[in-house]
């Protein structure tokens, strides 16, 4: 799908269905191939990202058995992690890069990562730095500081490591996950305040969901040296940030919607997406276990929100505060600038090419809403950004002749997203 012309439509009734979570789907192949046990995972994510990892894994040594229908995954780890000599094609997943340098750091090999060229852009010497500390041995085939590298690993020979959280909590979560497998305790030093710790959170839940131990210590964590083998299988939730592009839509057309795989006591930071939308005027018609019904209103007021624990939930808000009645600020997020574009950039410059108001500054946004009837529709950019793609298209049940360009790009995390949009065309009109 090269263009999606997204059609206005207001007030109406609508069922989607939430894919699971790229977050968790990551952090599970990763732990499952670990793992001592053959552990299945149920409701994994088939996305761009997870299918890189799991390609990556295989290379890796590891068994990964996809059932018919897509609903389990079975992996059988390689025990014994001898990697041998390998190259491994990432795309654009900086979670596979990250996860994956400080899984190899487990075993021992001589391999090359790379990816695509907007890959290659995006900073990785803080991980780099932390996992030479261990004694792994990386190596910068272009530019230093970026990928692709080269890792040669006889296992970490050190038990003591400073990670910072300055750009990416990724750097943490990758050393986390892959620790328990280490030749001794670790002992993590972080550096700098965390961002986007809500991620590291679900890390931490996972690793004792498998089985390790982590302790929080006064300057970091500590990582016991042990074994995962406490899972044979492992739900994966419905992924909130996907969930927030269909909660908001009901909010800025005042309609109801249905989100089925919506897990109520969800591990995820960006479930705060409900609350954050609840306190400006959405309402909860129905809920259990696994889903929920929203309802939307006629207006509700603009919002200041510091996203540092949740910034993939900024696109979507930014949306949410083109329809609002009064100006709102989203802030405390310069790590978008070094994620699949420079995010802030192409968030405003769109916002600007629908004859938007938004102002850009180091670490966030201002956006003065305008009447409804003063926006233009126009081709969005989407800049090979799934984020801008989906958050754009929400524009677009308000604001006519929206065009989202390079709508596949969606399938990084949401490969089913425009199938999913269509849904809310089929329902009919809310009563």
């Amino acid at each position: 799908m090269k263009e999606y012309l997204v059609k206005p439509n207001y007030n109406f009734f609508a069922e989607v269905d939430i894919p699971g979570s790229k977050s968790i789907t990551s952090r599970a192949l990763i732990l499952a191939s670990l793992s001592e046990n053959p552990v299945i995972l149920k409701n994994p994510l088939f996305s761009d990202d997870t299918l890189h990892m799991i390609e990556c894994l295989i290379k890796l040594g590891n068994k990964i058995m996809i059932s018919e229908d897509k609903r389990f995954i079975k992996i059988i780890g390689n025990k014994k992690r001898e990697f041998g000599k390998k190259t491994l094609y990432v795309g654009n997943a900086g979670t596979v890069l990250r996860f994956l340098l400080a899984y190899i750091a487990t075993g021992t090999g001589e391999i090359v990562l790379e990816g695509s060229s907007r890959m290659n852009l995006r900073p990785i010497q803080e991980l780099v730095d932390s996992l030479r500390e261990l004694g792994i041995t990386i190596e910068y085939l272009k530019e230093s500081g970026f990928p692709p590298l080269r890792i040669i690993s006889n296992k970490t020979k050190k038990g003591t490591v400073k990670v910072s959280g300055a750009n990416s909590s990724q750097y943490l979560s990758a050393i986390l996950l892959s620790a328990t497998c280490f030749n001794h305790d670790t002992e993590i030093i972080t550096t700098n305040k965390i961002i986007s710790k809500s991620y590291v959170d679900i890390t931490l839940n996972m690793i004792e969901d498998f089985g390790a131990k982590v302790e929080k210590t006064e300057n970091g964590y500590l990582v016991k040296k042990g074994k995962y083998n406490t899972v044979k299988g492992y739900v994966i939730e419905g992924d909130m940030s996907s969930a927030s592009y269909f909660l908001a839509a009901a909010l800025i057309t005042n309609s109801t919607i249905k989100l089925n795989n919506f897990f109520e006591d969800s591990i995820q930071g960006d479930s705060k997406i409900l609350n954050i939308l609840q306190n400006i005027g959405l309402e909860i018609i129905d809920r259990d276990d696994t889903s929920i019904t929203v309802k939307g209103c006629e207006s509700y007021p603009g919002f200041s929100l510091d996203l540092n624990a949740t910034p993939d939930l900024v696109s979507t808000l930014a949306t949410v505060a083109l329809f609002a009645n009064t100006p709102s600020e989203l802030y405390n997020v310069a790590n978008l600038r070094i994620k699949e574009s420079d995010r802030l950039f192409a968030i405003r410059t769109e916002i600007k090419n629908i004859n938007g108001s938004a102002t850009e500054f180091k670490d966030g946004l201002k956006i003065i809403p305008k009447e409804t009837k003063r926006y233009t529709g126009c081709s969005i950019e989407t800049y090979n950004d799934h984020r801008i793609a989906m958050s754009f298209a929400l524009a677009g049940l308000r604001i006519p002749d929206i065009v989202i360009t390079n709508a596949t790009c969606v399938n990084k995390t949401f490969p089913g997203f425009f199938e999913e949009f269509e849904n809310l065309y089929a329902g009919g009109v809310d009563e």
